[in-house]
């Protein structure tokens, strides 16, 4: 008994120090919801660390409780665990890399959140916008979608170098890769030339766009020539 006593102070000691690894408060703010995509890039493009991962593991730390922003919102402070493809920004101390980030719960929670929010996954592989907090890292945000989904397939490291990050990005998610996948690429395209605009420039987004349609992948060309006349006839 006095052994298992011991045991369950140490399960208990651990758990606290994740909780306190990361910031035990949310960040999220009604606001959030109502963020244009630019500005929210712009806002990710500033974190002090931005890294392209595969989620290895996620685990819940604790119980769901309410939002800092909201107290009708549940949020529940995860444990996301990735293999680290590319840094970007930064400097990392270890690969694979846990950061935190407060999910939404809506089991839960008294209201729908009613915008799109990060769910993670095993095997996701996203752009993550990251800081130091307490020994460890987490999310510049919460709750809502601080990531950039990343379609275009697996990565290696240097592909950065000499590179600003926004134009790195740009060329992450949209220059096809041998494992790519195609259905969710081209779903994606929209978003992903938007972003490459935002944080890189337009020249470059219409130039990857360009070399795009000429993609083998007829599914891949033929949704380029789209995102790029519907882009054109917006302007």
């Amino acid at each position: 008994m006095q052994m298992t006593g011991v045991l369950a102070g140490f399960a208990l000691a651990g758990l606290v120090a994740c909780t306190q690894a990361a910031d035990p408060r949310d960040q999220f703010r009604r606001s959030d919801c109502h963020l244009p995509f630019d500005e929210r890039l712009r806002f990710e493009a500033a974190a002090p660390i931005i890294v392209l991962g595969r989620v290895l593991e996620v685990n819940d730390v604790g119980q769901p409780r309410p939002s800092s922003g909201d107290r009708r919102i549940r949020t529940q402070l995860t444990r996301i665990r990735i293999d680290v493809e590319e840094v970007i920004k930064g400097d990392v101390k270890a690969n694979p890399l846990e950061f935190y980030y407060f999910t939404f719960s809506p089991a839960a929670s008294e209201i729908d959140l009613g915008v799109p929010r990060y769910l993670p996954d095993v095997g996701q592989r996203r752009i993550y916008f990251l800081k130091p907090a307490k020994g460890s890292y987490r999310s510049v945000g919460d709750v809502t979608d601080y990531t950039l989904r990343v379609s275009s397939g697996s990565h290696t490291q240097g592909s950065c170098t000499g590179k600003s990050p926004g134009c790195c990005i740009a060329e992450i998610l949209l220059i096809p890769r041998q494992d790519i996948d195609a259905g969710w690429f081209v779903v994606d395209l929209i978003q992903s030339e938007y972003a490459a605009e935002v944080l890189c420039s337009r020249s470059t987004a219409r130039d990857l766009m360009q070399k795009l349609t000429q993609y083998p992948d007829p599914r891949i060309a033929d949704g380029a020539r789209e995102v790029i006349a519907g882009t054109q006839s917006l302007r």
